[in-house]
């Protein structure tokens, strides 16, 4: 089977981020306010490399899933966990106008490794324009919802980034890997 070429785009960020500013800063031993903003941004960076390092997201944020077309058979993998739920399946038809694809011809398998989008039996993907880049987009709902739900590892990787990335700091890069493979899904590399 063709690998498909899929694009994830976060639409709407995470209202907060899984480790505070203040949490950095007990853990970087910093005392003074001077660095706020630039603790922020740092935290705001670590955690889009943690997620993009081990292929999930940490606090609740919605993402596009971009396909330029509907896969052979009859189910699109969503390759990013965990998803919470699916918003939308929507579609650029032939006559280069979207659609959205009805509910009620598909189901979503959100327990299984990756989430599956399964069309009903007897149902058949939609015609796409062709040739038309992100002919395809699947909404979806992503993350382990408020950052007190987000798992320790992820929290312990942001930190150790930080440190790897704060001029004053001896982050350990082994140790970030380490967090990184025990959060990583490994089922992401297979294709879509």
């Amino acid at each position: 089977m063709a690998t498909l070429n899929a694009t994830y785009k976060v639409t709407s960020e995470p209202a907060t981020e899984p480790v505070s500013v203040a949490t950095l800063k007990e853990r970087l031993r910093i005392t003074t306010g001077e660095f706020d903003r630039e603790l922020a941004d740092l935290l705001k960076a670590a955690r889009k490399q943690v997620e993009n390092d081990a292929h999930i997201k940490l606090v609740t944020q919605t993402v596009a899933l971009y396909l330029d077309r509907f896969p052979p058979g009859n189910v699109i993998e969503i390759r990013q966990l965990p998803v919470t739920a699916v918003t939308s399946v929507q579609y650029v038809d032939e006559d280069q106008t979207t659609q959205t694809l009805s509910s009620s011809l598909y189901n979503v398998d959100l327990d299984s490794k990756p989430v599956r989008i399964m069309l009903v039996p007897d149902e058949d993907w939609e015609d796409t324009e062709a040739p038309w880049p992100a002919a395809v987009t699947v909404t979806f709902t992503a993350g382990y919802g408020v950052a007190s739900a987000v798992p320790v590892e992820a929290k312990l990787a942001i930190i150790e980034w930080c440190r790897m990335h704060w001029g004053r700091c001896d982050g350990d890069q082994t140790k970030y890997t380490n967090l990184i493979n025990s959060l990583a899904w490994s089922g992401y590399w297979k294709g879509i």
